[in-house]
């Protein structure tokens, strides 16, 4: 805080001073080394929303969100038991992160940039069209999920 006359600083007798107040460190607060906290990773938003929908099948284990399958290898098994819809959703699901791998993550972020589009699509067919990519998109991600919790992913 300091204290000014309006008319400019005067000197002599009456003058006014300017006067400094600043907050007093705390004693060897300052100097201290602070303790540092280990940074907790933000979860995923596309799987907070999918793990907050209890009738969706969810994963026994969490890390097998990440774990990178063979794209290639997925859409033979996928089109090995007649699941075309869930195979074609495989082959560009999450392509644009990793072209050779996919993962149930990969997926769900795709379903969640897909209600993206879906809200700037210009027309109704274009809206139908994103939003059964996006029904299959959460298709395979249910599949990949049961298979997952199966062992056979």
């Amino acid at each position: 805080m300091s204290l000014m006359p309006v008319d400019g600083p005067r000197s002599g007798e009456g003058a006014v001073m300017e006067m400094n107040v600043s907050r007093p460190v705390l004693a060897g607060g300052f100097w201290k080394k602070q303790r540092t906290q280990p940074v907790k990773r933000a979860k995923d938003a596309s799987l907070v929303r999918w793990e907050s929908q209890p009738w969706r099948r969810q994963l026994r284990d969490a890390a097998e969100y990440e774990r990178p399958v063979a794209r290639a290898a997925l859409v033979q098994a996928l089109l090995a038991e007649g699941l075309t819809m869930d195979a074609d959703a495989a082959r560009f699901a999450g392509a644009s992160e990793d072209r050779d791998c996919i993962s149930i993550a990969q997926v769900l972020r795709f379903a969640d940039t897909l209600v993206l589009r879906m809200a700037l699509a210009c027309t109704d067919d274009h809206v139908l069209q994103l939003a059964h990519l996006r029904r299959d998109a959460e298709d395979l991600a249910e599949r990949m999920i049961e298979w997952a919790n199966a062992g056979r992913l």
